[in-house]
């Protein structure tokens, strides 16, 4: 007998058990990612965005491989990624209860192709937009400079503010200096945001491209002016690579300090 009332009450838990899962399988939402694009260029922003939303929880953003040229500026459910290195990577949300929680309830993950092309953000939505919006830097923004490619046709810089502004493609504007055989120079003091584009509250830096042509052998001075302020430093040219020398860890960096030729 004993065993036979066991048998029951055991029955009946498995039958309570089995409601509760299926119960909370109905109410919950399936996680995914949605992606801007596929495949991107090399410094072309790259967006995804999770369709969790509860406040909740808390989404931290990464990509496999990480490296140097992986920028991620994210807010709530959306982060923008820029990459500065072709190759195959994954973009992981990771979901927790609050910031303080050091193991995620769970993930979604999606896959990005980063091909060898540069992105050219002066085309399209920018060429056919005639309202665009200059207002200056934020007073304590940082730029980030990327060298990502070095050939026969020059030098190429991403730069990225380390803030984000209301847009979704902001870009950072800069002047550049008279080019000489001493060096080169480029002054930051505004960005230009685009109304004629859906506008995305707070979470896009604003990227450009800076482009030396026609670089021959040598050291040559590397100035950029930021907010005012002088940023100076060397770069050194061979037919194998370039070289800087740049003693800054924050308001103007330079990141990776030696490029290879390709």
């Amino acid at each position: 007998m004993k065993k036979i009332f066991f048998a029951i009450i055991a029955f009946f838990l498995l039958i309570i058990v089995a409601q509760s899962c299926k119960k909370n399988g109905s109410n919950s939402k399936a996680v995914s990612l949605t992606l801007s694009n596929s495949s991107v260029k090399k410094g072309e922003p790259f967006i995804v965005t999770s369709n969790q939303t509860s406040s909740a929880s808390v989404i931290k953003w990464s990509v496999n491989p990480s490296s140097n040229g992986v920028n991620i500026s994210s807010s709530g459910n959306r982060s923008v990624i820029l990459f500065s290195n072709a190759g195959q990577y994954i973009v992981t949300a990771n979901y927790y209860n609050d910031s303080t929680q050091s193991i995620p309830n769970g993930s979604s993950s999606s896959p990005v192709i980063v091909s060898d092309s540069i992105y050219n953000d002066s085309s399209g939505q920018w060429a056919q937009c005639n309202v665009l919006v200059h207002p200056p830097l934020n007073a304590n923004d940082q730029i980030m400079l990327t060298p990502i490619s070095y050939s026969d046709t020059g030098l190429v810089f991403l730069a990225q503010t380390k803030d984000t502004y209301e847009n979704e493609y902001p870009h950072l504007d800069y002047l550049s200096g008279p080019d000489s055989t001493s060096g080169y120079e480029f002054v930051f003091a505004t960005l230009s945001l685009n109304p004629c584009v859906n506008v995305v509250p707070g979470n896009a830096p604003a990227t450009s491209l800076i482009t030396l042509s026609g670089l021959n052998n040598g050291v040559f001075d590397l100035r950029f002016i930021l907010n005012g302020t002088i940023y100076k430093g060397e770069i050194t040219v061979t037919n194998s690579n370039c070289t800087f020398t740049w003693n800054y860890n924050s308001d103007v960096t330079i990141s990776p300090l030696i490029i290879a030729k390709q």
